[in-house]
């Protein structure tokens, strides 16, 4: 048996084995192990130090091409309006595939790599040595919702952990205060499959993402309760009973840990209304520092009703900062 087709079938390949090894360090498969009743989550376990402190995913879906951008493909020119034969079946939404349609955009090499980028990326030319492109990245359907979780998660179906939750995993926090794992949303709406592209699956859930919305009132839903909904002695005396429940909960459902990361997301934001405020308040920034970030004058009020350069800017800028 080849190495591949091993991976892909023992225990439901790569992550099949990840969840044996999640079982066995949080206990469920040492024999004769007893799960502990805590309601609070148990720090990562790491067999060597992390050299990565932070990953930046930016996945825009319906974006440009990358035979448009950065793939370049001299076959694709070369059979230019030929019919269409992937030599394999491919899922696609239309019955009959049309002719070969090669880039409208002209392509030259750049940097001492050599690396062929398109006319309307051409600016990235000036940093191309310092970058790494993986063109070797391929699926087997054109569906988007089947495509998106591909990328977020790499597999077509769902079920399996984000990137996100296996880098929150892996490395865990630097502080208490903010989340590890944040998703930041185009303001028009979310791509396909939703929430499940940030979802931690069967890793615990508190590595889930956290939805952010800079710029907008609430950058983060039901941060802080509504003026007048509680006074502080209420809401002392309510605390207390609620974690009596739930540790009650937590040691007659041992394993389950749905509580334990609905837990974690109450702690977590108790201490977000502390330090989410100012870490999300981009205003505060100088306007040399607004203007570097592409942000408008008039903030997220900028007109979006139609695609424009400036809105555009604005939103992503924001994020960004």
């Amino acid at each position: 048996m080849r190495r591949r087709t091993f991976l892909a079938s023992a225990t439901s390949g790569l992550a099949g084995m990840a969840l044996a090894d999640l079982l066995l360090r949080e206990g469920d498969l040492a024999v004769g192990a007893e799960p502990a009743a805590s309601v609070r989550p148990r720090p990562p376990v790491r067999h060597h130090p992390p050299r990565a402190t932070r990953v930046v995913q930016l996945f825009m879906a319906g974006a440009a091409s990358h035979v448009d951008t950065f793939d370049y493909k001299p076959l694709l020119e070369a059979r230019d309006g030929q019919p269409w034969d992937p030599g394999e079946k491919v899922e696609l939404f239309q019955s009959t595939p049309g002719a070969c349609l090669a880039s409208p955009w002209k392509f030259r090499p750049y940097g001492a790599c050599g690396k062929a980028l398109s006319e309307i990326v051409a600016p990235l030319g000036r940093v191309v040595d310092d970058l790494a492109f993986v063109h070797n990245v391929v699926g087997k359907t054109g569906v988007h919702s089947q495509g998106t979780l591909l990328q977020t998660t790499g597999f077509n179906f769902p079920g399996f952990p984000s990137a996100g939750a296996w880098v929150s995993y892996a490395l865990g926090s630097e502080t208490e205060n903010l989340p590890a794992f944040v998703v930041l949303p185009d303001h028009r709406g979310l791509a396909s499959n939703g929430a499940k592209n940030w979802a931690s699956a069967f890793l615990p859930a508190q590595h889930q993402g956290t939805l952010l919305r800079p710029g907008s009132p609430e950058p983060i839903a039901n941060l802080f309760p509504p003026p007048g909904f509680r006074d502080e002695r209420a809401s002392r005396s309510g605390l207390a009973a609620l974690d009596r429940l739930n540790r009650a909960y937590a040691e007659e459902r041992p394993g389950d840990d749905r509580l334990l990361a609905r837990v974690r997301s109450y702690e977590l934001a108790a201490a977000l209304q502390l330090s989410a405020t100012d870490a999300l308040d981009v205003a505060r920034e100088p306007a040399h520092i607004h203007a570097l970030y592409g942000l408008a004058p008039e903030g997220p009020g900028v007109d979006d009703s139609t695609i424009n350069v400036k809105a555009e800017s604005e939103f992503f800028g924001r994020k960004c900062l």
